[in-house]
């Protein structure tokens, strides 16, 4: 327990001084002296310092008394002030952070990139926009299914063919060998709440190299590019039976088109 408060900012005799008083009720400083093990010397002192901190209360009398304050309320109050300082140093920080923070890229190793996948769907709030090969997603299966049950919106574009995902009502494109051929990677696009995007390249070599960034303009068209592969095909799928064939062939025929000029 001296430790429990030392890591709360009591010297050793201020957590010896405070327990005794919890276990005394009202009492003297000679009392708390004499069942804490505190010099005599050190004692009132020790008090003081208590009464400052807010943990003890001096009771006027003859003679003197103290009486600890109640652990819950005394550290609700603690919790509180501590909340305030934490508050005031954010704005004191942000005051003379550099401009351009949000513009800022951050380039990720392979190594790097898993765990700021993980990280990203665990703080997801509202949605996840995920377009990557199924091989490439798999790893993360179990994250999206925590994302999921707390009720965030899981929203996939998956490339190539598997079962393993289906849960997520996945739309389906282009096979990876297809993808593969033409650009010699997979691609990986992450957005979380509209907010915040990592994008990453899996070679053939498995050599995969990222970026993350909160960029207003790159998240956007990241967004952008999400919903060309993912909602108009489900609109369009939507309303299939209502779409006259030729209509179906023209949509299908300018999809085909612009996924060649984007190359997927």
């Amino acid at each position: 327990m001296l430790e429990k408060l030392k890591s709360l900012g009591f010297s050793e005799y201020e957590a010896k001084a405070y327990l005794a008083l919890l276990n005394l009720g009202e009492a003297t400083g000679y009392e708390v002296a004499k069942n804490s093990g505190i010099p005599r010397s050190m004692v009132y002192q020790t008090l003081h310092k208590l009464i400052e901190k807010g943990a003890v209360q001096k009771i006027q009398g003859e003679p003197v008394k103290y009486l600890a304050e109640p652990p819950s309320e005394y550290l609700e109050r603690l919790k509180e002030e501590f909340s305030v300082k934490v508050r005031e140093a954010k704005k004191a920080l942000e005051a003379i952070t550099p401009g351009g923070t949000k513009e800022r890229v951050i380039h990720l190793n392979g190594e790097q990139i898993p765990g700021r996948i993980r990280e990203m769907i665990h703080k997801a709030k509202k949605n996840i926009k995920l377009l990557a090969s199924i091989a490439m997603v798999i790893p993360y299966q179990e994250e999206l299914k925590n994302a999921r049950q707390r009720q965030v919106a899981v929203e996939l574009t998956l490339i190539g063919k598997g079962e393993e995902l289906q849960e997520f009502n996945p739309v389906v494109l282009t096979t990876e060998k297809t993808i593969l051929r033409k650009r010699g990677s997979l691609g990986f696009q992450l957005i979380i709440d509209g907010d915040e995007l990592l994008l990453a390249e899996e070679g053939v070599e498995n050599e995969t190299i990222g970026i993350w960034t909160r960029h207003p303009v790159v998240v956007h068209l990241a967004e952008h590019h999400f919903f060309h592969h993912h909602d108009l095909p489900k609109l369009f799928n939507a309303f299939l039976s209502e779409i006259e064939p030729e209509v179906k062939e023209h949509y299908w025929k300018k999809i085909r088109e612009l996924q060649q000029r984007l190359e997927l």
